[in-house]
């Protein structure tokens, strides 16, 4: 035990701190009581604050964690703001092609499109649109749900894929199918403005 004691005495002098003493060892004033081995008094009446750091040019103000972005900014609302020139100009023909009404021309020209960009959510909505025009729900329906698995939980796309389920299902006669997807749709916008 001495040993252990004398062991961490010397560590605790290598280290700069100050061993522990014990209360015997303690010095006595005259009267012979123990003193608290602190010193003598300090008169701290007077004192002043610490003088402030040198300004050596760096602000030092409290962390403000950076505001989140709006939605409009995180997710895309367009296909032009994910598609490549050729997958745009597709993308603009499809949409010519059914403005004119000729829905099987624009889902021939949706289906190039995703040729090349497999993956984007736009292309496969837009072609979710112009089957439900062309008459086709159950297609219509699949591909809506095809385009939201790549929607990446962007909920204006995922509202708008929604909207052609819940229209494919109604065509289908299937209403408690179509409320469910109104549902949906009504869910996404809620996310759209951060509720």
């Amino acid at each position: 035990m001495t040993r252990c004691l004398v062991l961490a005495g010397v560590m605790l002098i290598a280290s700069g701190c100050a061993p522990f003493a014990d209360p015997q060892d303690r010095p006595r004033d005259p009267a012979g009581t123990a003193t608290a081995g602190q010193g003598p008094e300090v008169d701290d009446s007077g004192a002043t604050e610490a003088p402030a750091p040198p300004d050596d040019g760096i602000e030092t103000a409290a962390y403000t964690p950076p505001e989140p972005e709006p939605l409009e900014q995180r997710y895309p609302r367009s296909a032009g703001e994910v598609s490549g020139p050729a997958v745009s100009s597709l993308y603009r023909q499809a949409q010519s092609e059914a403005d004119a009404g000729r829905h099987a021309s624009a889902i021939a020209v949706l289906e190039r499109a995703l040729r090349i960009e497999p993956r984007n959510a736009f292309v496969w909505s837009r072609l979710a649109e112009a089957q439900l025009a062309a008459g086709d729900a159950g297609q219509a329906e699949n591909t809506a749900l095809r385009a939201n698995s790549f929607a990446r939980g962007n909920p204006y796309l995922e509202a708008r894929n929604w909207r052609v389920i819940a229209d494919a299902r109604r065509s289908a006669g299937d209403q408690a199918g179509a409320r469910a997807a109104v549902d949906r749709v009504e869910q996404a916008r809620l996310r759209q403005s951060g509720g």
